[in-house]
């Protein structure tokens, strides 16, 4: 995840970034998410592994069914209540954050920083956008007295693949 205030579109196609073995962000990403479940006590069996290695390397923002359909070539014994109760505890611990949505599946972010999710309306790619995040929680706080907790910022449009095309 670029933290520069980049958008990040390496490799969109397939939304894994490349080079795994080799990249230390997404090993630091499945680092940062071990050691939050570890610290919390939870048990990390060879499914939850593969599940958070995905995530690490997974900059599509994937849904559930995609998680699990991409772990069971690793680990194909991974059930889809693993896969759901994996993602809920990676959640809850706020080592993720879950995108809702009314009209597709839910998708699933380990950039749980403050920053712009871009969401093509067309084919519903995601991608973090890091750079100029309105107001900070101080700010908010300060002018309003609420404190926030979280925020979510998404811009909805179309994606440069998918502007290509329609203009084709």
């Amino acid at each position: 995840i670029d933290l520069t205030g980049q958008i990040i579109y390496s490799n969109i196609q397939t939304g894994i970034i490349p080079n795994m073995k080799g990249n230390r962000k997404s090993q630091g990403i499945e680092q940062r998410l071990i050691n939050g479940l570890r610290d919390k006590g939870y048990k990390l069996t060879v499914q939850r592994l593969e599940i958070i290695k995905l995530l690490a390397r997974d900059i599509s923002h994937p849904g559930a069914m995609d998680i699990l359909q991409k772990v069971r070539k690793s680990a194909p014994r991974t059930s889809t209540s693993t896969v759901y109760y994996t993602l809920d505890m990676l959640k809850r611990e706020g080592l993720i954050r879950e995108l809702e949505f009314y009209d597709r599946e839910n998708r699933y972010d380990v950039n749980v920083s403050n920053h712009i999710n871009l969401i093509c309306t067309e084919c519903g790619k995601i991608a973090d956008f890091m750079e100029g995040v309105p107001l900070f929680y101080a700010s908010v706080e300060k002018k309003t007295g609420f404190k926030p907790v979280n925020v979510r910022f998404e811009y909805y449009g179309l994606c440069k693949d998918c502007r290509g095309a329609k203009s084709r």
